[in-house]
């Protein structure tokens, strides 16, 4: 559909609890970039170079793809971003709702070794409001943010002209196809394009997403789902709705069709606009469960899962160290992970711990628990006879987070 104005662009998307509906952003990174990404380097090849080798192999038992989590600022300020690297998330897209540079925000992503984009579309689109603006215009600006080290830039809508402009400064667009208006403007086929994002909320749009990613494909452009985090109370997240609820189309039934059909969508990402609880939220929608569920099938190719995994710490303390016999000692071991966004340690819950009681150079598991929400687990003990007692706690390490043997005790019992 090559219509200057979309269908229903009224305006920056800004959903959140209070305010259901409109339209959603998304990013999408090769997965080539994110394969390239550890904690230390953060300076990605460009995507466009490699768009084609980057999408995973049709046909395998399983389909290792990107995950994307799209926010404000306040998202990386409050610490969030942690959590979603933690869990396989390997891209950040930056809304920002002003010009700002946003400097302090691209170095907390880099120094969590995820790969930034900033979405720029509420200041050179506006939902439409900004058409008659030539984008000359937003040079300047365009030179500040390549200036503060952003590379890749998104934004749904524009002018005809915005990405041959744009090339100057960035290297590479990540195309926000917007919901209910077709395929806008053949963006989702530009050679600068390198990856197109489909705003996945209303079923009947999924004919031109797979007519559009067919398309894209063939020309060597990856191509991914855009999920909104917002309810479905307005009737503007059916997607959702047929995730949640076993319809379809459904998310995991889009990426299914995309592996079917040669195409190999590489990422997934999850949208919040200018949401200022975008970890609450994410969680009360049921998205925690929903990723879990896609990377069955769909493990992240995000570096969290390898030599990046985020450090742990394991604590083991007593009550007391000098008891009586038939004395009852409490042992409490506390699990944390170092978010290097904050420079802070995070409790750490749902994790299996166990205890270990040492004797004659023999271990015994005297207890395995699961972390509470305060990372912590605890276990009572008591000793019918005299001596030193040796215990510690020990944590395997999953997915995201490394393992952590905690000190030894030593209980001397009279």
């Amino acid at each position: 559909m090559n219509k200057l104005v979309p269908h229903r662009k009224t305006g920056v998307r800004t959903h959140s609890r209070s305010r259901p509906g409109g339209k959603c952003v998304t990013l999408l990174v090769l997965a080539t970039v994110l394969l390239s990404l550890t904690a230390a380097t953060v300076n990605a090849a460009s995507p466009a170079a490699s768009a084609t080798n980057a999408s995973p192999t049709v046909g395998a038992a399983k389909h290792p793809i990107g995950y994307a989590i799209a926010g404000p600022p306040s998202m990386i300020d409050s610490g969030s971003l942690a959590y979603f690297k933690a869990h396989g998330f390997s891209t950040v897209e930056l809304i920002v709702p002003d010009s700002g540079t946003y400097q302090t925000e691209l170095n907390t992503i880099k120094a969590l070794g995820m790969q930034p984009v900033i979405d720029v579309e509420a200041v050179i689109w506006s939902g439409g409001r900004l058409q008659s603006t030539p984008i000359t215009s937003f040079g300047p600006y365009f030179q500040s943010l390549k200036n503060a080290g952003w590379e890749y830039v998104a934004s749904e809508g524009g002018r005809p002209g915005d990405l041959t402009y744009m090339q100057q400064f960035f290297k590479g667009y990540v195309n926000y196809n917007c919901d209910q208006c077709g395929l806008w403007l053949n963006v989702y086929k530009n050679p600068f394009t390198v990856m197109n994002s489909w705003e996945s909320y209303y079923p009947p749009e999924w004919s031109s997403i797979q007519q559009g990613a067919k398309q894209a494909a063939a020309a060597g452009i990856q191509n991914g789902i855009m999920a909104g985090l917002w309810a479905n109370s307005g009737g503007d997240n059916p997607i959702l709705a047929n995730t949640l609820g076993g319809g379809s189309p459904s998310y995991k039934s889009m990426l299914d069709w995309s592996y079917a059909n040669g195409i190999g969508f590489t990422q997934f990402c999850v949208w919040c606009s200018l949401d200022p609880h975008v970890l609450s939220d994410y969680e009360h929608l049921g998205f925690p469960q929903i990723v879990a569920n896609l990377q069955v099938e769909y493990p992240p190719t995000s570096s969290a899962q390898t030599s990046s995994r985020l450090p742990a710490t394991l604590t083991l303390t007593p009550s007391t160290t000098t008891a009586s016999v038939n004395q009852r000692v409490t042992f409490t071991a506390t699990l944390s992970w170092w978010n290097p966004a904050t420079g802070k340690w995070v409790a750490t819950s749902g994790k299996p711990i166990q205890i270990w009681h040492t004797l004659n150079g023999v271990r015994y598991n005297a207890v395995t628990k699961t972390t509470n929400a305060s990372g912590k687990v605890t276990f009572t003990q008591k000793w019918t006879s005299a001596g030193k007692k040796l215990y510690y706690a020990t944590f395997a390490g999953d997915t995201w987070y490394k393992a952590s043997t905690s000190a030894a005790l030593t209980i001397t019992v009279n």
